[in-house]
């Protein structure tokens, strides 16, 4: 899915949003395994998954340990950078060959602000963004292994096609031993 056709389903597109995706927006491929953002570092750019699969990530004690991943119709960026001014603790990296539009949340910001039609989509966005780390906070407050599995199956079928089994495992907050056991214990 395209970003404008996902736009489109929720708003009507006034010229400014189409001179803002003409003239602010950016869409580029790239490379399995490119870090699009550093962690430590400031980032202030907003994504839109047009194809492929990116993950967030961050090193504690060594380890690489995924936090979320993000496939073909998600909007995704470090939110900790972009509304705090302070440097990110998250890398985000391409899990595929990822074709994604991007642009500058300073910019989508003025848009917002000459646009009521974009402030709305502005806040509908926002507010799946914290729908989804409410949900995935409780997930890993109250659920068991096997459940928050289950969900990251029903939500993204094709992950574990799509991303190593180490960085599921360290999404569902677990060992990728006890990953292989529930896993197979589906079948």
């Amino acid at each position: 899915m395209h970003l404008l056709e996902l736009i489109s389903q929720h708003l009507k597109i006034d010229e400014h949003i189409e001179h803002f995706f003409r003239e602010e927006t950016e869409t580029k491929t790239y490379s399995k395994g490119e870090i699009l953002t550093h962690q430590n570092s400031y980032s202030q750019k907003v994504f839109f998954m047009e194809k492929g699969l990116a993950r967030v990530f961050y090193y504690e004690n060594g380890k690489d340990i995924t936090t979320n991943f993000y496939p073909e119709g998600r909007v995704f960026g470090n939110i900790d950078t972009i509304f705090t001014q302070k440097p990110t603790q998250y890398n985000i990296e391409t899990l595929e060959e990822s074709t994604i539009t991007f642009c500058n949340y300073e910019k989508l910001n003025q848009l917002c602000e000459v646009s009521l039609p974009a402030a709305n989509f502005s806040r509908y966005l926002l507010g799946n963004l914290m729908t989804q780390l409410i949900t995935r906070l409780a997930s890993l407050q109250h659920t068991t292994a096997r459940e928050r599995y289950a969900q990251l199956l029903s939500e993204n079928p094709d992950i574990i096609l799509r991303a190593p089994l180490g960085m599921v495992a360290s999404y569902l907050g677990i060992s990728q031993e006890t990953l292989s056991r529930i896993r197979g214990k589906e079948i």
